[in-house]
């Protein structure tokens, strides 16, 4: 009854409301903004402060829940460790927010901190909506904060320059790292004796789910004890995610077939991922992510909808299934192209391996990723 009672006030007085919750957070991010205020230039040797999603605290360590591009930061801060208050520069990644991450980069800028950013994906209306202007109008002053722009991929790179317009400064396309000492086919020597299918990451978009669903009941027509796992969360609400799988789960008759893991750390990752055999990765027009290189370092071939960054990642170490690129709508593969797409990387499968562990060796060491950023931090230092 309150609950009815205040919805109802707030439809009848929203700039009120708009008020009171601007009051509140202000008032919630007061220690915060005190915090930020602290930020100070030190001179003299390199040194890194991350703009982490609990800043001014450090990055997670490895045997702690982080994702996405949180994950770089964690690899970064094993060789330059976070300082705060203090730093001479600051390394934001643009997928990496934060409630006060606009007057944090000002900060750090008034103070004469270098900046750098680390630019991921972008909004863009096939799968924002109309809602994507907002969404990049912070992004937008993100990168305009940028001494120095690390792009995650070529896609990123096109991506900022259609629809963020960065800045004229220096720039350079340098996708994620893995730890290949970590990641390596002896992480979990015995695979299942069924055919299995890793849908990795977090499972935000229902259509990921659903096409990776609709692609093992079509591979059940060539090999009907195939299995599907998946990883990490489902989309919000949850109880609307669970009911929508467990009710298609059903429809399918996939429910002894697939597994869901849920949330699991770095350090987790390398033997969670190889009970699996392929990454089938059914993200549309995904930018960069790290769990294609995990899994290749892995020694696991990726079967991907062929746009975006991943066809970047993945080269001739597994099979992109052909989608007509739109930034204004998602266009999906037929499940049964990306079942024949899977069946043609099982009948070469060792191949296929062999080269994903090669190309995660050669193009995307942590030790690689790490020793460029210092060439970069000190380049920037130095103009």
């Amino acid at each position: 009854m309150i609950r009815k009672r205040l919805n109802f006030l707030k439809k009848q007085f929203p700039n009120l409301f708009q008020l009171i919750f601007r009051l509140r957070d202000a008032l919630l991010n007061l220690p915060l903004w005190l915090r930020v205020s602290e930020i100070g230039k030190s001179e003299g040797r390199l040194s890194v402060t991350y703009l982490t999603t609990n800043f001014p605290k450090p990055p997670a360590l490895r045997s702690e829940f982080a994702h996405g591009g949180s994950v770089k930061l964690t690899y970064l801060a094993e060789t330059f460790p976070h300082q705060f208050p203090s730093a001479s520069l600051l390394y934001a990644v643009s997928s990496v927010g934060h409630p006060l991450r606009t007057a944090i980069l000002a900060e750090a800028k008034r103070k004469g901190l270098k900046i750098v950013i680390n630019q991921n994906g972008v909004a863009f209306p096939a799968w924002d909506g109309l809602n994507y202007e907002a969404s990049n109008r912070e992004l937008k002053t993100v990168i305009h904060s940028a001494d120095f722009i690390v792009y995650q991929s070529r896609f990123c790179k096109i991506s900022a320059e259609r629809y963020l317009l960065p800045p004229q400064v220096p720039h350079e396309i340098i996708y994620n790292p893995v730890d290949t000492r970590l990641f390596t086919p002896d992480a979990c020597p015995e695979k299942p004796d069924a055919l299995t299918l890793l849908l990795g990451g977090n499972q935000f978009q229902q259509y990921r789910l659903e096409l990776a669903l609709n692609t093992l009941k079509a591979l059940h027509r060539e090999i009907p004890n195939a299995r599907l796992m998946v990883t990490g969360k489902l989309w919000l609400p949850d109880h609307e995610a669970k009911e929508w799988t467990a009710r298609i789960l059903k429809e399918l008759d996939l429910t002894d077939h697939v597994t869901f893991t849920g949330a699991y750390t770095q350090a987790e990752a390398p033997a969670l991922y190889s009970q699996a055999h392929f990454l089938l990765h059914t993200q549309y027009a995904d930018s960069s992510p790290g769990l294609v290189l995990e899994a290749l370092a892995l020694g696991m071939p990726v079967v991907h909808l062929e746009n975006g960054g991943v066809p970047e990642l993945v080269g001739d170490a597994g099979i992109g299934v052909h989608v007509e690129h739109d930034w204004d709508t998602i266009n999906l593969p037929a499940p049964q192209a990306m079942a024949d797409a899977l069946m043609k990387v099982f009948s070469r499968r060792n191949e296929y391996s062999q080269k994903a562990r090669q190309r995660a060796v050669e193009l995307f060491s942590l030790e690689k990723f790490t020793a460029r950023h210092k060439q970069i931090f000190e380049k920037v230092l130095g103009s």
